[in-house]
């Protein structure tokens, strides 16, 4: 007979983080808590500023440096904040997939942009980078001014771990 007497059944327990933070004292950066800010309170751009390639034993690949650029409004006070990330195209790629399936489980309005396919070979050729570069300059545009998207667990990890 199942169960043998005295065991005891345990309830099961599926845990699911949430897929966004639900209040501003999750970030534990100064840049994870300005994105968090609404739109009309800071205004977050990115962009990227260079493509560097890094040579090493195992091969080659291209790091990305990105600048992130956060500018007060309504407030003469502050002055704009600049952040500077270095990361590789697979992980931005993998910050992508997330935050596209994210969209559209939120179900949220405009198409989600287009981000350039992953290569094994010929990744650092300079046609390669500068389409890498103009995918993620879209992508960090339609993130940035997204305030969902910008609570984002997985955009938030990114900066923390990233900076």
């Amino acid at each position: 007979m199942w169960p043998p007497e005295g065991f005891i059944l345990q309830p099961k327990v599926v845990c699911q983080m949430s897929s966004l933070y639900p209040d501003e004292s999750y970030c534990t950066s100064d840049i994870g808590r300005l994105l968090f800010q609404p739109k009309n309170e800071w205004a977050v751009t990115g962009k990227v500023i260079d493509a560097t390639d890094v040579r090493q034993i195992t091969g080659t690949h291209t790091d990305y440096l990105i600048e992130i650029k956060c500018v007060p409004r309504n407030n003469i006070e502050l002055d704009d904040r600049f952040f500077t990330i270095t990361s590789r195209f697979r992980e931005l790629n993998r910050l992508h997939g997330n935050l596209s399936k994210l969209h559209k489980q939120l179900y949220l309005r405009g198409a989600f942009p287009h981000f350039a396919a992953p290569r094994l070979l010929g990744s650092c050729e300079p046609s390669v980078v500068a389409e890498r570069r103009r995918c993620i300059d879209e992508f960090l545009a339609f993130v940035l001014d997204s305030e969902v998207l910008r609570k984002a667990r997985v955009l938030q990890e990114w900066v923390e771990i990233i900076l």
